[in-house]
């Protein structure tokens, strides 16, 4: 499909936000780690070290007095040949009943990557049709002339060769329909919840795919996503295939008037900072609202109050700074502000002709600044300079047809939040 190379892109991405991020909690997971089993024989069964490095480390852990100097050797070691699926294997459930202080680190990385569940889920199903594969091999039921295949390997079939040729299920924006009702289903939007409204008309009227589902004459339905349809397919099956994120639980839909997110200005769940008393979704705002927290104070409260101590420096002192914490919430508030400017100016104003085109270039800018917040909550610019660098590939890319006005609202806010003078 056209949008693989992305998907690719975007995995990419986040694999290296993922291993940047692993390299600073190499310390904190040698500490948790304080048994070798079943540590090192996880590692060892699914090919992250070979049989010498496992038999090696297990003496030197029996015999050594420094138990975590051993595994952080061998954490040292996996990390040169680091994809997700060493994740997927050290988060899984044995391992992290085994070592329960890998709860706080799985943490850490959900709040760099928040749809990291979304990659680990995806690369675990490759693997598991891999040693399907294999183990039809080793059992001679596998025919290439379609003869015969193991079982598993005929239900996977099933669930993803069956899609429609006309239909790319992948891209951001969907054509979908319901009885009389034809409409453009926003993927993004749908992802912050069910009563958001993420299926635009030809009209320019925006409806929640309940709505959306009654507007189309289907008011006794119980399921929407049985009844609005894209390709043919139903919303649910593009749920359970993961061309769509699975929605989030929404409390209650509340009239029209309700509380809208100060980012996306949809509704949907919603958290409201005590000082300003504006809401947000949780991963609308950076870095991510934290549910449980009662007093908290979202980052353009907190960036007022120290952008009063701010002192007056040039452009190119600014650049070499360390990404220190006040660096790096003064790029938070400036991507935030983009993030606004392009949900609600540009995104928002886009005309019906031309809608997909326009709205798919939009979402092109605004994922790409989704991976640059990925990196930035990971860590992995050092220096200021690191961060605008990443900015201007928006900026340079002729596919961000609304570079122009990107560039010029990050630089008068740039100039702004760093007080240069």
């Amino acid at each position: 499909m056209a949008s693989e190379g992305t998907d690719l892109s975007t995995r990419k991405s986040a694999e290296n936000i993922a291993l940047c991020h692993f390299k600073r909690q190499k310390v904190a997971i040698s500490n948790i780690i304080i048994t070798s089993f079943p540590f090192l024989e996880l590692l060892r069964d699914y090919g992250f070290i070979n049989n010498e490095l496992y038999e090696k480390s297990k003496k030197s852990f029996e015999t050594s007095g420094s138990q975590k100097e051993v595994i952080y050797h061998v954490l040292s070691e996996v990390e040169k040949t680091f994809n997700l699926s060493l994740l997927k294997a050290l988060f899984s459930k044995d391992i992290m009943e085994t070592y329960p202080g890998l709860k706080d680190i799985y943490k850490t990385f959900k709040k760099v990557i928040p749809n990291i569940e979304l990659f680990l889920r995806s690369d675990g199903e490759e693997n598991e049709e891999k040693c399907d594969i294999q183990e039809s091999l080793e059992q001679g039921t596998v025919d290439f002339g379609n003869n015969s295949i193991s079982g598993k390997a005929k239900k996977r079939r099933r669930t993803t060769m069956h899609t429609d040729d006309t239909v790319n299920f992948n891209a951001e924006i969907l054509p979908v329909t319901c009885g009389k009702m034809m409409g453009m289903l926003i993927k993004r939007k749908l992802q912050r919840g069910a009563t958001v409204k993420c299926i635009r008309t030809e009209d320019g009227n925006w409806f929640t795919p309940k709505e959306f589902e009654v507007e189309g004459g289907y008011e006794k339905s119980s399921n929407w996503k049985n009844s609005v349809c894209c390709g043919g397919r139903p919303l649910k099956w593009l749920i359970e295939n993961e061309y769509l994120p699975q929605p989030p639980h929404d409390r209650k839909r509340k009239p029209e008037n309700a509380e809208k997110c100060k980012i996306c200005g949809d509704e949907g769940k919603l958290f409201k900072c005590s000082f300003c008393l504006i809401f947000f979704h949780e991963y609308c705002h950076i870095p991510p609202v934290e549910p449980e927290r009662k007093d908290w104070i979202c980052t353009f409260c907190t960036i007022e109050e120290s952008s009063r101590s701010q002192q007056h420096a040039s452009y190119s002192e600014v650049l070499a700074r360390r990404m220190g914490p006040k660096e790096k919430l003064n790029c938070v508030f400036l991507l935030l502000k983009l993030y606004y400017h392009l949900e609600n100016n540009i995104f928002r104003s886009i005309p019906h002709e031309h809608y997909v085109q326009k709205a798919s270039q939009c979402l092109e800018t605004l994922r790409t600044l989704d991976e640059i917040k990925n990196k930035l909550n990971g860590g992995c610019y050092t220096k200021v300079k690191g961060f605008v660098l990443g900015m201007n590939k928006i900026f340079q890319d002729p596919k961000h047809d609304d570079s122009v006005q990107t560039e010029k609202e990050f630089k008068k806010n740039f100039k702004q939040v760093f007080s240069i003078q």
